[in-house]
């Protein structure tokens, strides 16, 4: 605020009349200052803003719960190969086994026995007739002739047909054996026989067998100078053991 300055509180050097219009130029300032004053006292007075209202902020401290744990991280399972795949077996079908049948036991030899003679019936008893006279005798045919030599070469052929024999194996797992009475005949330059049948001795049918083979396998000498010229029968048992 401008303060106004009257007249008597002038300095010394502007007392007076010396400037004129200093005076005026004072009077003004002052009837403004007295305008401004006056119209400042005629102004109603405001109240005074109200001061502003510091919003208290209350702080509490409060304590949070501990975060919770990070969950573990998911690993995913390592992916499991797949088991190679194994072809299946083929199937062998095999055979069944085929039972091995034991060998049938053999027969045993039949015997042919002779029948038992049949009882004849004592014829009965006549009387004896009346012996009618007896004729003439008629006289006896000569002898046959013996020839020397025949026993030898029956003996020498028995022998022949011996080393001729083969014994089967059958008739040796079987432990059979037997003599069998052959009957042949040679012709006079020898060679094989011929008329071979069997007329006795054993009757097992593979002792008769290996007799005949053998038999048929051999090969006769000619006859010596002293047996007849013609073809001989010839009766030899064989051996078979």
């Amino acid at each position: 605020m401008n303060s106004a300055i009257l007249p008597g509180y002038l300095p010394p050097e502007h007392r007076g009349d010396r400037n004129p219009h200093f005076k005026y130029a004072v009077l003004a300032a002052v009837l403004v200052e007295v305008g401004i004053v006056a119209g400042l006292l005629s102004m109603p007075r405001t109240p005074p803003a109200p001061k502003p209202v510091k919003k208290v902020v209350s702080v509490h401290m409060v304590t949070l719960p501990p975060p919770p744990p990070p969950a573990p991280k998911v690993v995913p399972p390592k992916p499991v190969p797949p088991r190679p795949t194994v072809p299946p077996r083929p199937v062998v079908h095999r055979p069944a086994p085929v039972p091995i049948q034991p060998p049938a036991p053999p027969q045993p030899p039949v015997v042919h026995r002779p029948p038992p003679p049949v009882p004849v019936p004592p014829a009965p008893v006549t009387p004896p007739p009346v012996p009618a006279p007896s004729p003439p005798m008629p006289t006896p045919a000569p002898p046959a002739p013996v020839y020397s030599g025949i026993g030898a070469y029956g003996s020498g052929a028995r022998s022949l047909v011996k080393r001729n024999l083969r014994i089967p194996a059958i008739i040796k797992r079987l432990h059979l054996h037997g003599t069998v009475v052959v009957s042949f005949r040679v012709p006079p330059g020898g060679g094989k026989a011929f008329t071979v049948r069997v007329v006795g001795g054993a009757g097992n049918p593979l002792i008769r067998r290996a007799a005949l083979r053998a038999l048929r396998a051999t090969s006769f000498p000619a006859y010596t100078r002293s047996m007849p010229n013609k073809a001989l029968t010839f009766t030899v048992p064989i051996e078979i053991s």
